[in-house]
This record gives C-alpha cells, sequence and structure tokens, in this order.
C-alpha cells in the first residue's frame, strides 16, 4: 500500500516542478499568480499528505512485525513449557514404571497455548510468509491427531508411547517455524533462507 503513496508523491512533486519550470506557461504564472500559488499550495498539501501516510503505514508495518515477534517468542515460551511437561508428565514416568496408559488418565495431554490460536491471528495472517502458514498448519494438524492418539482410551499402550516420542519432535518442530518466521521479521535470515529451511521442516512433518 505504501508504494501507492511513495507513487502518488513523486507524481505531485513532479506535477510542481513542472508547473514552476515549464517555460511555455511562464506567462500564465505572471498573468494569474494568485491562482498558481493557490493551485501549488494545494498540491504540495496532498503532497505532505501522501508522505505523512507513507511514514504512518511504514513505521506501523513495523510495529505491528515488532508484536509479531513477541507473539511468537511467547509461543515458543509456551511450547517449550509444553515440552517440559510432556517430558516430565509422561517420559519420567514411564522411567519410572508407571504405564503411559495410567499416566494419561491422570494428566491428559494437552496442546500448547497460545501456538493452536496462531491460525486466527490478525499479525499471522497478514505478516506470516506463505510457506511458513503451511508449515504451521501441517504441525498443527499432526499436533492435534497425535494428542487425540495420546488421550484416547482404545489406543494401545505401544502405540500411545510412539505417539508421546512422535508430538515431542512435533513440538520442536513447531518452535522452528516460529523461530524461522521472527528471524525473517527480523532481517536476519532471507526469504529464501527461511523457505528451503520451512521446506525441510515440511518434509519432516509429512514423513512422520
Amino acid at each position: 500500500m505504501y508504494f501507492s503513496y511513495i507513487l502518488i508523491s513523486a507524481l505531485l512533486i513532479l506535477i510542481s516542478l513542472f508547473l514552476i519550470n515549464f517555460k511555455k506557461i511562464e506567462k500564465f504564472r505572471n498573468e494569474n499568480k494568485r491562482t498558481f500559488d493557490f493551485v501549488l499550495s494545494l498540491i504540495s498539501t496532498f503532497t505532505g499528505f501522501f508522505i505523512a501516510l507513507t511514514l504512518n503505514t511504514v513505521l506501523g508495518n513495523i510495529q505491528q512485525k515488532q508484536n509479531l515477534a513477541k507473539l511468537l517468542n511467547a509461543s515458543n515460551l509456551a511450547i517449550e513449557n509444553n515440552r517440559m511437561r510432556t517430558q516430565g508428565s509422561y517420559i519420567n514416568g514411564m522411567k519410572s514404571g508407571v504405564s503411559l496408559t495410567e499416566l494419561v488418565k491422570t494428566t491428559p495431554a494437552e496442546l500448547p497455548r497460545i501456538y493452536p490460536n496462531l491460525e486466527e491471528n490478525d499479525l499471522v495472517n497478514t505478516y506470516f510468509s506463505a510457506n511458513g502458514f503451511q508449515a504451521y498448519i501441517v504441525c498443527m494438524d499432526g499436533m492435534e491427531k497425535l494428542v487425540n492418539n495420546i488421550n484416547s482410551a482404545t489406543i494401545p499402550e505401544t502405540s500411545k508411547i510412539k505417539a508421546v516420542n512422535d508430538y515431542l519432535n512435533y513440538l520442536a518442530l513447531a518452535q522452528k517455524i516460529n523461530t524461522l518466521e521472527r528471524d525473517r521479521i527480523d532481517g536476519k535470515i532471507s526469504q529464501n533462507d527461511e523457505d528451503s529451511q520451512l521446506n525441510t521442516v515440511i518434509n519432516q512433518l509429512t514423513a512422520k
């Protein structure tokens, strides 16, 4: 959008320069000075208006991207908390000799807070890359299925154990997606670098 404002501002400046310097209308300028000055003043006002819109749009985009980076950091923290909870409740519990089926009865598996809601967030819909959003959707779908399998009363113990291990891997990949998006937004990596790494993540997700 701000490119349109820049284009309009540049066009208005060119019109002003044309009106001021074009020799063939010099007689008109001299004979209609008040009208000419009014027109120039009007053009200057609109030029300033569109320049201000450009600056506000650019600064607004920067602020919104910073807000998204904060949201992704918070999401990663929630994912890490979920990973530690899963590790502590299930992996450590099984090492102590308790069956996973019994552990799940008292501590059902949960999706990490914040992360499932990213799909509906305006910042994500506006500033996420296409590949980043695709990776997020694939990851979320997989995580939901795994959580359902872990909590299911009909899934065998061995399948539940595999689901827990796969879920821990998905959590790590979810953090990876968030981190790649944040780093692109912060300018730490290029779009091409992010796309290359996201393709690897998507391949890992779809291979599970």
